[in-house]
């Protein structure tokens, strides 16, 4: 089975083989992977320099280049960082990384502050992947990650999103968002801009219940697979949550073979278009 991890974070001394080699122990054929946040450990309001956001810019970008048909690499953005659009654009556009990641860190997305950033992969036509639900790692940030605040990039039409974690524990609601962005084109997925990364985040006594209500609402061509790993850690987590959902999928659910594989593979494909 082919297994496209939609969702893993680079620490930042990585090299492209060694990316390679922890996909290929964890059976994985693609990834997508998220620079280093550019500002981690700093103040929200504290200044974060134009030089570390091309420094975390150029490492995933050179670990990409070791093999960009499996590695898509995209770019963490702070919208706070100096010379964050200008250098989102650099690293698309003359490094080929495939987009954008964000966890909104005392802002939120529907801040005029990150307009910006939605325009400029709106002109580009390269997606954003977005945290959504509770977080562990930013202080105080869950009150700005509840996935109904992504309703404000319905005035983006076109500007391709995912939502990770099913924005657990607030699995519904990120539900409902679907069906918002589905609506805002005829209530057809055809055309919608929204997808849901799947990585855990929903624990394994939640897991069950939230797959059960996404996979008929949103269709699984809408749900992406993903571990929230890093490379170091891909080896062991990635075939154990694989494991996991198949087992989910295939005994519990009832799901086809079909409808597996574009949950493992095919459901990101899509969403690069």
């Amino acid at each position: 089975m082919r297994i496209w991890d939609c969702h893993c974070h680079l620490r930042g001394d990585e090299t492209g083989a060694y990316v390679l080699a922890q996909m290929d122990a964890a059976g994985v054929e693609r990834v997508n992977l998220f620079s280093r946040y550019p500002g981690r450990g700093h103040a929200p309001d504290e200044q974060v320099s134009r030089d570390e956001v091309r420094a975390v810019i150029e490492h995933v970008a050179s670990v990409q280049s070791a093999d960009p048909a499996r590695i898509y690499g995209l770019i963490f953005a702070n919208p706070r960082a100096e010379g964050m659009v200008e250098e989102i654009e650099r690293g698309i556009v003359d490094l080929g990384l495939r987009g954008v990641k964000m966890i909104p860190d005392h802002w939120s997305p529907a801040d005029e502050l990150v307009f910006p950033i939605y325009e400029k992969l709106r002109e580009l036509g390269k997606p954003i992947q977005f945290h959504a639900g509770i977080l562990y790692g930013f202080g105080d940030s869950s009150r700005f990650c509840r996935p109904v605040l992504y309703e404000a990039l319905v005035n983006f039409p076109g500007l391709r999103f995912s939502l990770a974690h099913i924005g657990w524990p607030w699995v519904d609601e990120c539900i409902a968002v679907f069906g918002r962005f589905r609506a805002a084109v005829g209530y057809k997925t055809e055309g919608c801009q929204m997808w849901i990364d799947t990585c855990r985040g929903t624990p394994d006594a939640w897991r069950e219940e939230a797959l059960r209500k996404a996979v008929p609402f949103c269709g699984i061509e809408r749900l992406m697979f993903g571990v929230d790993g890093s490379p170091s850690s891909m080896a062991d987590q990635a075939p154990l949550h694989a494991r996991k959902d198949l087992d989910l999928l295939r005994n519990v659910l009832g799901l086809s073979q079909e409808q597996i594989e574009t949950f493992f593979f095919g459901a990101c494909e899509g969403f690069w278009g």
